[in-house]
């Protein structure tokens, strides 16, 4: 099994912290957004990913490489310009022989399992394509589906008024016929050719789509928040591990992971949280969600619901920093203010008094 994993984004929701990185690269729970999408494919049994790229591209290049690290094959494609995500599909075309495939969007995050039962449910299927769905509280932020007997009847992008609470997740299967529906739409409005649209020509056309509703967790880790979201979603599946130092006067309650060479050093630690190798965490109240990554120094601050990449240095911050994404190597020091702050920090950003910074 094949997938297109669509990675063209440039992430403008997430500037500052995607100035210098794709949005793919940020990272939640620990790991990296790419890395716990392309898990979820190898989970499902993709033995090959072809990633769909823009132009600075590097940095995603580098990290997936030839895709052994997941147990598969990995091939590229460049979308030129953002016209949409059929467009983007079809910069991969000449890459996929006229087979069946999964297409995922490169920025969305699932609960565990559900991609491995979506593939598997849709390989075993006819359906001519298939979709993820979920119901959502305000459905007008997304593309949406109309079913019938388990059947999608209707698609629509973005509507004013949703015909119903079903939001498209960005997780498709699709066969050969989606090709036929990509070369018959028209760009939409925006100027996109869109997925959705081309999808709704297979229904217009009496072919099968079919859909796999999920109540479980989703994120489109496009926005801060959504980040954060993820975030908690992956520290709450985290089991306690203590591989580095802890002194006697620091206490560690709940599920905690510690990194190798991590020191702890007159703090407290509340999970479910998580604190990378060769930390020095020192005179701190590092509390619930807090995933701190490795090489970092903290002393004298609390830290909760926040993401502290690697290699930063957050001292002396009062009463603490909350809610908060801190790019690597990042330094916040001697800073205080009436309640916790809330940081969105570039990489090697420095946030410190003026006299500090002269």
């Amino acid at each position: 099994m094949k997938a297109v994993l669509l990675c063209a984004g440039a992430g403008t929701r997430l500037r500052p912290l995607t100035f210098c990185r794709p949005k793919h690269l940020l990272p939640v729970g620990g790991r990296a957004v790419l890395d716990w999408v392309l898990s979820d494919l190898a989970d499902a049994g993709v033995h090959e990913v072809i990633m769909v790229v823009g132009h600075e591209s590097s940095r995603l290049r580098e990290f997936v490489g030839d895709g052994s690290r997941w147990g598969m094959a990995a091939a590229y494609a460049v979308q030129e310009q953002p016209l949409g995500l059929a467009h983007a599909l079809a910069c991969a075309r000449h890459l996929l022989d006229d087979e069946r495939f999964l297409m995922y969007l490169g920025d969305d995050l699932l609960d565990r399992g559900v991609v491995v039962d979506f593939a598997a449910g849709f390989m075993a299927s006819g359906a001519d394509a298939s979709l993820v769905v979920k119901p959502v509280e305000d459905p007008r932020a997304f593309g949406v589906v109309v079913m019938e007997d388990g059947c999608v009847t209707r698609l629509v992008e973005k509507p004013r008024v949703p015909p119903s609470n079903l939001a498209i997740v960005g997780v498709y299967g699709l066969g050969p016929t989606i090709w036929e529906a990509v070369d018959s739409i028209e760009p939409s409005a925006r100027g996109e050719l869109e997925i959705t649209d081309a999808i709704d020509y297979l229904v217009r056309a009496g072919r099968t789509v079919h859909c796999h509703i999920t109540d479980g967790f989703w994120a489109d880790a496009g926005s801060p928040d959504a980040l954060l979201s993820a975030n908690r979603y992956f520290l709450d599946l985290l089991e306690r591990r203590i591989d580095g130092e802890v002194d006697g006067a620091s206490s560690v309650e709940g599920e905690v992971q510690i990194g190798a060479g991590a020191r702890v050093i007159g703090s407290q630690i509340s999970g479910p949280c998580l604190i990378g190798p060769d930390c020095v965490i020192e005179d701190c109240a590092i509390g619930a969600h807090a995933a701190i990554g490795a090489g970092c120094v903290l002393r004298a601050t609390a830290v909760t619901d926040s993401i502290i990449d690697d290699g930063c240095r957050v001292e002396r911050v009062r009463p603490g920093v909350r809610r908060s994404i801190v790019g690597p190597a990042a330094a916040l020091a001697d800073l205080s203010a009436p309640a916790e702050l809330r940081v969105l920090a570039a990489d090697e950003s420095l946030t410190a008094p003026d006299e500090e910074r002269d």
